[in-house]
């Protein structure tokens, strides 16, 4: 015959025996298993140019994009030296965006909005006349706002480099 011991102040309760079989029996860590959330990818703002070593006299085509996320819409500024370079003006990029640009010297203060995002990333595009080669490789974009087809703030996932 097989004996059972139980302590006398179980007897009255199932439920505190019930706990402590549970308690016994469970063999995983107290801790909640927190899945870690899916990086988003880094978004790159950029100018691309249709010649990376110009020559003073020639005209070089400026192309801002994002790359790594699509983005809908942005307000930037490209900041050039005005005696290197000169702004011939705008290239035309038919992918049905709406686009404005503020040309001011040394400054193209520029927006654009695409429904469906920009085309390959591809926000604006100007044409500028070379003086010195060393300021066409020293244009310099700032990023003042860019928004996801679902609006969220895409300028804050925007890399950074050092």
């Amino acid at each position: 015959m097989m004996s059972v011991l139980v302590l006398p102040s179980l007897r009255r309760s199932p439920c505190a025996i019930a706990l402590l079989v549970l308690g016994f029996a469970c063999t995983e860590p107290q801790h909640a298993d927190r899945s870690k959330p899916t990086p988003s990818p880094a978004l790159e703002a950029r100018i691309d140019l249709s010649d990376s070593l110009p020559t003073p006299g020639s005209e070089v085509v400026a192309t801002m994009r994002f790359i790594g996320a699509p983005v809908a819409s942005t307000t930037a500024r490209l900041l050039y030296d005005t005696a290197g370079v000169q702004l011939v003006g705008e290239v035309s990029i038919d992918d049905g965006a709406t686009r404005v640009m503020n040309p001011q010297p040394g400054v193209l203060r520029f927006a654009g909005v695409a429904a469906n995002g920009f085309v390959d990333g591809r926000v604006y595009a100007w044409r500028f006349m070379v003086r010195r080669t060393a300021a066409m490789l020293a244009l310099r974009l700032v990023i003042d706002e860019a928004h996801t087809m679902s609006r969220a703030d895409a300028a804050t996932s925007l890399a950074r480099k050092p």
